[in-house]
């Protein structure tokens, strides 16, 4: 999970002055060539994700992290703009997609009874990448050129990457526990699901993506949002390590609570901390909204992550998890990709980042209340606790 943060927009981010500077290219060109490998990354998650369903994890996870050694490497010697472009396409399919893809679609398999606690403390790795990897990358750039920096990278994914399948002791682990579960149930599976006509997704994907996509657009755009409100840029700075740390905290506190509550349940109340956020941001300027809003976006990254990926498992079982979480996963990417140019559009057209904010909050009550009807429909959705 730690390691994702190689194709993570805040990690790339990093390198823009300096990837500008050596092809001769603009703002919008980079953003425009970033959207466009994201997308396309996007649309062939879906389709390699759910790979992981058969095969073991450790051969999955092999491959995932040698192509994303590929992909350091990809921009390390990148020669012309069509090679960056594929570099970026890498690094967010096997970086952001399939590393995060996973880690949590092993570890939702591996844990029945403490899913909500593992998962909680296996994403611990993406605020550690968040609050490490930006220090090391800003040394790397002050010592290093940008291209040794990418290839310092790929060694870093070797070493450690090797040791996290050293410490994978199952291969065949997928195998044999749908081999074994066929033997033991004499019942035939489940017949094929179709995401887009089960009720139950529909109703919950909304909040599902709010999460990346409300914070992603309003992180990407902070330098503006910072100068609508008054904000001096180094005090959202400092706080954007405390985000990292409520989200940490997050991510420890909220696993038990789905392990005693179930995903199912707690989900209509996964977008309360942003929503409080979005009143912050809509009706209020001072600098001390900062620190608030920032902690609530934390809290809510932290909890839409565990619980979204808990109530497939319960939704779905785990023999077919990695389908399910490629396709969200696909839809987090695409959000993630979007989000920066619709709010950037919109600002475009006069629509201010507070008035946006107000929306965002329309739409995160609506989101919450369509979720709280799935959850108190229990007809129409079953717990799978025997994971067939």
């Amino acid at each position: 999970m730690g390691l994702s943060s190689f194709g993570q927009t805040f990690f790339i981010a990093l390198f823009g002055e300096s990837l500008r500077a050596h092809f001769s290219i603009s703002d919008g060109e980079l953003g425009s060539l970033y959207a466009l490998a994201t997308f396309c990354s996007a649309l062939s998650l879906g389709y390699v994700g759910r790979l992981i369903d058969h095969t073991s994890v450790r051969r999955f996870a092999s491959i995932v992290i040698g192509m994303l050694v590929l992909a350091c490497l990809s921009m390390a010697f990148s020669v012309n703009v069509f090679m960056l472009g594929l570099s970026f396409y890498l690094l967010r399919l096997f970086g952001q997609g399939l590393m995060v893809h996973t880690g949590l679609t092993a570890t939702a398999r591996a844990f029945s009874d403490h899913r909500g606690k593992a998962l909680g403390l296996v994403s611990l790795g993406l605020p550690v990448g968040e609050a490490v990897l930006p220090i090391a990358a800003v040394a790397s750039l002050a010592l290093l050129d940008w291209r040794l920096t990418w290839a310092l990278c790929a060694a870093v994914l070797v070493v450690l990457g090797s040791l996290a399948l050293r410490l994978e002791r199952r291969p065949g682990g997928v195998k044999r526990f749908v081999a074994g579960h066929k033997a033991t149930s004499g019942a035939p599976q489940n017949p094929p699901i179709v995401l887009w006509r089960d009720t139950r997704f529909l109703s919950v994907l909304p909040v599902i993506i709010a999460s990346p996509f409300i914070s992603t657009g309003f992180f990407f755009h902070q330098t503006r949002l910072a100068a609508e409100k008054g904000w001096m840029m180094s005090w959202v700075a400092i706080w954007f390590v405390g985000y990292a740390a409520v989200r940490a905290v997050g991510l420890i506190g909220v696993g038990p609570v789905v392990d005693r509550f179930t995903a199912r349940r707690l989900v209509p109340f996964v977008l309360l901390p942003m929503m409080f956020a979005l009143i912050l941001l809509g009706l209020f300027e001072g600098a001390w909204t900062v620190p608030l809003y920032l902690g609530l976006f934390g809290l809510t990254s932290a909890a839409a992550g565990t619980v979204g990926v808990a109530l497939w498992a319960e939704l779905y079982g785990t023999a077919r998890l990695g389908r399910v979480r490629a396709s969200v996963e696909a839809i987090n990417v695409v959000a993630t990709g979007a989000s920066p140019m619709v709010f950037g559009l919109l600002v475009d057209q006069g629509v201010d980042l507070t008035r946006q904010a107000q929306a965002c909050l329309a739409y995160v009550v609506v989101a919450s209340v369509l979720a709280a009807y799935f959850s108190r429909n229990r007809n129409q959705c079953p717990v799978a606790m025997n994971d067939n």
